[in-house]
């Protein structure tokens, strides 16, 4: 973006509007499609922004964001690991394609220096509309303070401000992608065998199917509460806000409240949902969205059951955890999501974890708790992993591979089996995989 394009921003009396409009500007731009497949860009983009937004004219350093988007330790050498750097020229190419394709008529545009990381903002060129000459040097932006001083709080409510926008688009999206699955007669099943395969199983006529998806809010939570969430408190979303360690926080009970009262789930889990929906057709069976918090354990014993996203966004996987072999995990201290190797076999690793350009999915196809239906998990290490396993399964060029790992019975079917996939991102895509291992777990 040239310097000389853009004028400067009004301040004094018209400072507030100006702070607000860059809160929406920076919230549309992190939802927008250049960043839905980059959580750790959104990541990026939402920290270097809430800094300036609390702490006008301050530095922000390549270790600052290491340390608190990347989980590198306080004391990494910037020298030996440049990931900051490769994550920030990436942003910035983001940016400059957003403003140029789908933020085109926005007013107000930001950009992020090279060699630097606080982000300025400028008025378009020809926006003011009062005839003055634009100005060539725009001053660095001064976002005002916030509610609060906890980072993560911020980033809690930033997010969860964000989301409540993202959840009316999904829902509408969602709807108009049911009603074309339902009006496209049998789906894609009967002209893909291997999809076939596995899928007949779970999308059946006359037998009720759950997709069951993630709470976005509930990872946010547990970074307040600096502690895991097991199924049987996320089924009171009211305890949260009464956490012993939130009770010197009122703002982090504040925020506790609002996310206990809101319902939102990823990108990841919509695209998978669209992409189950146009399978399905008219006659593969009911099909059931739920969202997580509200499935309930009779469903799980009854029904054929789709769960997307790892235990830490989808507390129901504990239920059938223990007939897995790869069991999720997260380090709060680093930051990181990784994968317990419960009996690795020659030439296997005990622990398979993501970072900067590795994301993992486990894909464990099991019976249900009632051993009347059957049970699909697709659980990433991060959302790049999770849509992964939901493009693996629901693409025929793909699955095709399947048989090489799990052959099929003599009907023709998949059996009970477990599956590690391993891919290496680029841009925050996903553009293909590796079979790590695969299990044949008993019934």
């Amino acid at each position: 973006m040239s310097t000389s394009d853009h004028s400067d921003i009004p301040y004094g009396g018209a400072k507030p509007r100006v702070v607000d409009e860059r809160h929406a500007l920076v919230q549309r731009v992190v939802w927008s499609r250049f960043f839905e497949k980059s959580a750790r860009m959104r990541d990026f983009l939402a920290y270097v922004c809430e800094r300036a937004l609390d702490e006008p004219g301050a530095e922000i350093h390549e270790q600052d964001i290491g340390c608190a988007v990347f989980g590198r330790p306080p004391d990494y050498d910037t020298n030996a690991d440049n990931i900051v750097r490769v994550n920030a020229s990436q942003l910035r190419k983001k940016l400059e394609a957003y403003f140029a394709c789908e933020g085109a008529s926005e007013p107000l545009i930001f950009e992020i220096p090279k060699g630097k990381y606080v982000p300025v903002f400028r008025t378009r060129a020809g926006a003011s509309g009062d005839g003055r000459p634009e100005a060539s040097v725009a001053r660095e932006a001064a976002l005002g303070p916030s509610f609060s001083n906890n980072r993560t709080l911020r980033r809690a409510v930033f997010c969860l401000a964000a989301l409540s926008l993202l959840l009316m688009v999904v829902c509408a999206w969602l709807a108009v992608a049911w009603r074309g699955a339902r009006s496209e007669g049998k789906g894609e099943l009967d002209s893909n065998p291997t999809l076939n395969a596995l899928w007949s199983q779970l999308l059946t006529e006359n037998k009720r199917t759950d997709i069951v998806v993630t709470d976005s809010s509930l990872g946010l939570i547990q970074d307040l509460l600096e502690r895991p969430i097991p199924l049987s408190e996320y089924l009171h979303p009211d305890l949260w806000a009464r956490a012993d360690s939130l009770a010197s926080k009122p703002d982090a009970q504040a925020a506790a409240r609002l996310a206990a009262h809101r319902r939102y789930t990823s990108l990841a889990n919509v695209n998978i949902t669209r992409r189950i929906l146009a399978m399905a057709g008219t006659n593969q069976g009911d099909v059931a969205l739920c969202f997580a918090r509200d499935f309930n354990i009779r469903q799980m014993k009854s029904d054929n059951v789709i769960l997307l996203g790892s235990r830490r966004a989808n507390p129901w996987v504990e239920l059938v955890e223990n007939k897995m072999n790869f069991r999720f995990g997260f380090d709060g201290s680093s930051r990181q999501s990784y994968f317990e190797n419960k009996q690795p076999k020659r030439g296997e690793q005990a622990t398979y974890r993501n970072d900067s350009i590795v994301s993992y999915c486990n894909i464990a196809f099991l019976p249900n708790l009632g051993g009347t239906g059957k049970v699909l998990v697709i659980s990433g290490t991060e959302m790049e992993g999770t849509e992964l396993g939901g493009e693996f399964l629901t693409t025929e060029r793909w699955i095709s591979g399947l048989p090489r790992f799990v052959p099929m019975d003599r009907n023709g079917r998949f059996p009970y089996f477990e599956m590690l996939l391993k891919t290496s991102k680029i841009g925050g895509a996903a553009p293909g995989f590796e079979v790590i291992a695969s299990r044949l777990p008993q019934p």
